[in-house]
């Protein structure tokens, strides 16, 4: 351990969190400050910096590694990312369908533009470990959310034998960003971002007992949508092994050009009062968070032709695609929190007619619309998230990758207004389960299943261990998929009257647009 000495520092006066001590350690010829946690046996680091702050002149440009420097202090928490409360909102529409108090969510307390930082936890900070590597890429719809969310931190995770990485990359105007002016840059700043970490992970992570040969990508609703993102970028080849997405897809549905992305520029211009792309850089982080929060936050990623070279569906159905296992999956009822309170049939009709005109009356009887909510919501997260992962699934099959498709269905008590969520799955994987959510043994058993099957995915491309009794068959020819319930089952060729119907229309939309 010539390059791995610790030193633990008993700071008596300074108080700790539950039974961290503070340590030293030597990683990378630098001294890392940081904590260890005496009851789960980890090291974790929080706050280390991978990019230098892209803020000033660096706005808008892409990622400059960190200098190298002789000490870090990774003891807290960096700031978010610039957003707004969009998150935090989207939490308490949760808690409040739980009936619970909006309290029990509390919104960072920090967001600034300085925001470029993982997190690490891990068991071991010996090189020779070479432990099998998650790094965790949050969501919140290109818009919110940070890598330290209750449901994200790593400690339980870990625990398996893993090391468990979450990065921070920019949001919304900051990150998804592509003006007139500029003749260089990307606009897809945010996944810039996220490319940078994963190579700082493959330059650093050994340091820190991790396999910067083995590095699984992981993420959930914008972070599955850039696990497919870059699981298909020439920029990002090599960077991970294998990759998770979870409730992501929906990026297959909507794409933005970057004429549009020029356009939304401008009016981003016009709505903060500026005239060109230096009187914009000039404006102060909050005044430019302001011009995003009056457009609602419109921004997202950009076929640039580098980062993301073509709309994501002609990729994946064409095969230019990275050497990536994956895991992917959906939950049931990802649409139910987003449907209106008193829909009508009328405009459920018109919504399935702008884009299935010729097969309205067969959608229509595919769905049982005597509650229309929940036809709507069976309608909408087929068409969003469940049909486009598997069209992800089907094209990364035929690449000869090993896939593995999922299906979450577990309702927790007291879910009745929502049903199995959007986002309903990531307690389960990293047993995370915050206090306003009802969990009872059978919550705890498929949470010891579902960490199971996602580790030893990570660690060696299958999920299957003797620890979980139901094998997990790859997707393969016969479209096989696991349900996610208090009983975990097998099926076949999921949703695949409606998926027919769906990829189809996204295949020929792929090529006309």
């Amino acid at each position: 351990m010539s390059r791995f000495f610790i030193i633990i520092l008993l700071l008596i006066a300074l108080p700790l969190q539950s039974d961290e001590v503070d340590i030293t350690v030597n990683a990378n010829d630098a001294e890392v400050l940081a904590h260890f946690d005496d009851e789960s046996e980890l090291f974790i680091f929080r706050g280390v910096p991978y990019a230098k702050p892209p803020v000033g002149n660096l706005r808008w440009k892409s990622p400059v590694p960190v200098e190298r420097k002789t000490q870090i202090d990774a003891r807290s928490f960096k700031p978010g990312c610039m957003q707004d409360t969009y998150i935090t909102d989207w939490y308490h529409d949760v808690i409040d369908s739980f009936g619970q108090d909006k309290s029990l969510f509390q919104h960072t307390e920090n967001v600034s533009e300085d925001c470029l930082y993982l997190n690490i936890w891990t068991s071991s900070v010996n090189k020779n470990e070479k432990k099998p590597v998650m790094v965790w890429v949050h969501g919140g719809a290109d818009t919110g959310g940070w890598s330290y969310e209750p449901d994200y931190l790593g400690h339980h995770l870990a625990k398996k034998d893993v090391v468990v990485v979450s990065i921070g990359y920019r949001l919304n105007v900051f990150g998804f960003f592509k003006h007139p002016e500029m003749t260089e840059e990307t606009g897809n700043f945010g996944l810039e971002d996220e490319i940078l970490a994963l190579k700082w992970i493959k330059e650093n992570i050994a340091d820190f007992g991790g396999d910067p040969s083995n590095v699984t990508y992981f993420g959930e609703s914008a972070g599955g949508a850039h696990v497919s993102y870059l699981a298909t970028s020439p920029e990002a080849k090599g960077l991970f092994k294998r990759g998770i997405i979870q409730s992501g897809g929906y990026n297959l549905f909507n794409w933005r050009s970057i004429d549009e992305a020029h356009e939304l520029a401008i009016r981003t211009q016009s709505i903060s009062g500026t005239i060109d792309l230096n009187d914009l850089k000039s404006l102060d982080e909050n005044a430019l968070l302001q011009a995003s929060r009056n457009l609602y936050h419109p921004y997202r990623p950009i076929i640039d032709g580098k980062i993301i070279t073509d709309n994501l569906a002609k990729k994946y159905i064409e095969g230019s695609i990275n050497d990536v296992d994956l895991m992917i999956g959906s939950n049931k009822n990802e649409d139910l929190l987003y449907v209106e309170e008193n829909p009508t049939l009328d405009s459920f009709t018109k919504r399935i007619a702008d884009y299935y005109p010729e097969q309205v009356d067969e959608i229509l009887g595919l769905l049982d619309t005597t509650d229309l909510r929940l036809a709507m919501d069976h309608f909408g997260s087929n068409q969003q998230t469940t049909c486009p992962s598997v069209l992800i699934a089907r094209s990364m099959a035929k690449t000869g990758n090993h896939v593995y498709q999922y299906f979450f269905t577990r309702e927790r008590e007291g879910s009745e207004k929502i049903l199995a969520y959007h986002g309903a799955e990531i307690p389960y994987v990293f047993n995370t389960h915050d206090a306003y959510l009802p969990t009872n043994e059978d919550d705890l058993k498929l949470t010891d299943q579902m960490m199971e099957y996602w580790t030893q995915f990570a660690k060696k491309g299958t999920p299957n261990s003797i620890e979980n009794p139901i094998t997990w068959y790859e997707f393969g020819e016969n479209e096989n998929y696991l349900i996610l319930d208090t009983e975990i089952e097998n099926g076949q060729r999921l949703e695949s009257a409606f998926c027919n119907i769906m990829i189809e229309e996204l295949a020929q939309r792929s090529q006309s647009e």
